[in-house]
């Protein structure tokens, strides 16, 4: 019987891969009932086209899954212009002036820094990003947050599932969840 459960053991150990995650984040905030919030571009830092997109996409979709009221639209540039780097300056700013417009009183934010798959045989997802909180009216960063993580050698997430898994884990550590 120990040598079964012994045998079981091992397998689930080495079918687990080495997977990992490491968050870090401020104190969570306690967003005021019923508030409404934007999504802002996020930078992308990687060689990974559009992988702010697919961020940004996500955290709207984490938001509202959560029960946050998302106003406004995503932040949409063209695909060309995007894969050229863009102007991610010029953008922020243009997001949160339509994020005041459109009456919200929290956005988020964040960089993805790292999007894709590690080199070698095993090829394993790798995510990292940063995100933030901002107050709305006063343009001033209220919660920040970073995290990577990574996919077991035999795992079946690609990259995409690793990203919201850590974006899930992030936006739940900044509203207290």
């Amino acid at each position: 019987m120990w040598r079964k459960t012994l045998y079981i053991s091992i397998t689930i150990l080495a079918l687990s891969g080495c997977a990992g995650m490491d968050v870090r984040s401020a104190r969570p905030i306690v967003p005021s009932g019923g508030a409404e919030w934007a999504v802002l571009p996020f930078a992308n830092n990687t060689e990974t086209p559009m992988a702010n997109s697919r961020a940004a996409a996500m955290g709207a979709s984490i938001l509202q899954t959560d029960s946050q009221h998302v106003v406004g639209s995503l932040p949409i540039s063209s695909r060309t212009w995007a894969v050229l780097g863009g102007d991610w300056k010029k953008e922020y700013a243009a997001g949160l002036s339509a994020a005041r417009r459109d009456g919200a009183q929290y956005a988020l934010s964040g960089s993805v820094d790292e999007w894709g798959y590690r080199a070698g045989i095993n090829a394993e997802p790798v995510v990292t990003m940063t995100l933030w909180v901002v107050d709305v009216s006063t343009g001033q960063t209220i919660w920040t947050g970073i995290g990577s993580a990574h996919g077991g050698t035999l795992g079946r997430g690609g990259a995409g599932g690793i990203a919201q898994g850590l974006m899930q884990r992030l936006i739940h550590r900044a509203l207290q969840h």
